[in-house]
């Protein structure tokens, strides 16, 4: 029963992750937080091999489909979020043995709240754009996304398309597509500093037999979407969906801070 319920939700997240953007990861993270049926180390492993698995079926379907990447930019982006996902990951594993598990959650919740409402508002406003080219700084841009999506343990799907907007002066729908080949990298690092420190088997890999197929079907659903929706389209799913994971945040929070 939990496999399945993991499933429908990892189905809904990793869909309007590949479609709008989102990864998946800033939607599992803390709806599975709120269900609280495992605990957050299992939680953040099924989260980032669900929304890797959605990364590499939309990364290879969006090439096959010949969209053009600036190439160049991505593998700058993919080294810094590389590097700073070991260093996000390393931090989550830090605190963990400092302070219980509610105390986590909270700044958790609460740190990605904030940053989703930043999101929100990079979206819906008509800010000034950057058209950074420097190769030091789109490092350094790639590094600090690598942490926050590690450290939190979502991909970093929403807060990737408002930096790509916001510093790179991308439409939003291309926007979706550099942020899915971010997290493709980021996710992917993240997964082999587990497997070289405590491994798999200390999860419940039988939960993986319903979260995997059930990511590649929302990989799968998601890009075609991608690929036939319209620009307006994809920003209302993209705004919808980040007010929604506010909501959630801030109830997962106020619930961790009660529960101390």
């Amino acid at each position: 029963m939990i496999g399945f319920i993991y499933a429908i939700v990892i189905f809904i997240a990793t869909f309007l992750g590949a479609s709008a953007g989102l990864g998946g990861g800033v939607i599992i993270k803390p709806v599975l937080d709120f269900i609280s049926l495992h605990d957050l180390t299992t939680i953040s492993f099924l989260s980032t091999t669900a929304v890797f698995t959605m990364a590499v079926y939309s990364t290879i379907k969006q090439i096959r489909n010949k969209v053009k990447f600036d190439y160049l930019m991505i593998v700058l982006i993919a080294i810094g979020a590389v590097i700073g996902g070991n260093i996000g990951s390393s931090m989550f594993s830090s605190l963990l043995k400092l302070y219980d598990a509610n105390m986590i959650k909270m700044i958790q919740a609460a740190s990605l709240a904030v940053l989703l409402v930043g999101v929100l508002i990079n979206t819906n406003m008509s800010f000034k754009t950057f058209h950074i080219k420097n190769p030091v700084l789109t490092l350094i841009i790639g590094f600090l996304l690598g942490v926050i999506s590690s450290f939190l343990g979502i991909g970093g799907g929403p807060i990737n398309v408002a930096v790509f907007t916001l510093f790179f002066s991308i439409d939003m729908k291309s926007a979706t597509i550099y942020s899915i080949a971010t997290i493709l990298f980021s996710q992917g690092s993240k997964l082999f500093s587990i497997f070289t420190s405590t491994g798999f088997m200390v999860f419940d890999l039988s939960l993986l037999w319903f979260t995997l197929p059930a990511a590649l079907l929302g990989g799968i659903v998601g890009t075609y979407v991608n690929r036939l929706a319209n620009e307006k389209t994809i920003t209302k799913i993209f705004s919808s969906t980040v007010l929604v994971i506010i909501l959630l945040n801030i109830y997962n929070g106020v619930q961790a801070f009660l529960g101390r």
